[in-house]
């Protein structure tokens, strides 16, 4: 059976970096919306503007649905997300995730290239992903997502990229596992979106459990200074 906070932290790792890919990335400069643009006209556009997001602040409230709970357990935070050049940080790019839950419990998951953290009431965990080939595997696949890496993606799930026939702006991206251990954590993963913004992440699990999040407010042309990398993502200046 898995223990409760194995699930946790699946769950939160889930939506941690579902939130990172999910607010696709613009030109600063641009005088349209997001929202407004065209959609993407297929999977491999939706992938090429996410892999250009370079930072991203958002807002998002989750409402996770739980089989032997009637009411769903409602949470709401910030997300942030910084990608670390290769020129800057001396090898491949590098990104780094901070998700802080605000309410009703404040926690915090930093997620680096080679440790995850996790802070709440209880204290501090660090767990390295060097040593941990699961949570490596798992947060791996996912970062793909955020990466807009299609060519690894679809080596791992199946992608199912559809038009809404009823409004012409509206799309869905659904993420289907095809490998182990990534199938017993989840059913599906479903990005809904307007224009070149998602609006809604949507996660089942295989127990039938079911989270869904609101992206509230987004800036994904969010820049971060040295003070701003170190609070937020515990990088050290060179």
């Amino acid at each position: 059976m898995e223990l409760p906070r194995t699930r946790r932290l699946r769950s939160t790792l889930l939506i941690g970096l579902c939130l990172a890919g999910a607010v696709v990335a613009q030109d600063p400069a641009a005088l349209v919306p997001p929202a407004e643009r065209p959609r993407p006209r297929d999977a491999a556009a939706l992938f090429a503007t996410m892999a250009r997001m370079s930072g991203l602040e958002a807002t998002f409230r989750e409402d996770k649905h739980v089989a032997l709970l009637a009411l769903p357990l409602q949470s709401e935070g910030r997300l942030y997300f910084f990608r670390r050049e290769a020129s800057e940080a001396g090898r491949q790019p590098e990104g780094y995730l901070a998700r802080i839950v605000t309410a009703p419990e404040p926690s915090t998951v930093t997620i680096t290239p080679r440790e995850l953290r996790l802070q709440n009431r209880d204290g501090t965990e660090v767990i390295d992903l060097s040593r941990s080939d699961k949570v490596r595997t798992f947060i791996t696949s996912l970062v793909h997502v955020f990466a807009g890496d299609e060519t690894a993606l679809v080596k791992t799930y199946r992608v199912d990229y559809t038009l809404d026939e009823h409004d012409v702006a509206v799309w869905a991206l659904t993420l289907v596992p095809r490998v182990e251990p990534l199938d017993k954590m989840l059913k599906h993963l479903r990005l809904v979106g307007r224009g070149e913004t998602v609006e809604r992440i949507e996660i089942a699990e295989p127990n039938g459990d079911r989270t869904v999040t609101q992206v509230l407010t987004a800036n994904p042309a969010r820049r971060f200074d040295r003070a701003e990398q170190k609070r937020l993502f515990g990088i050290d200046a060179p």
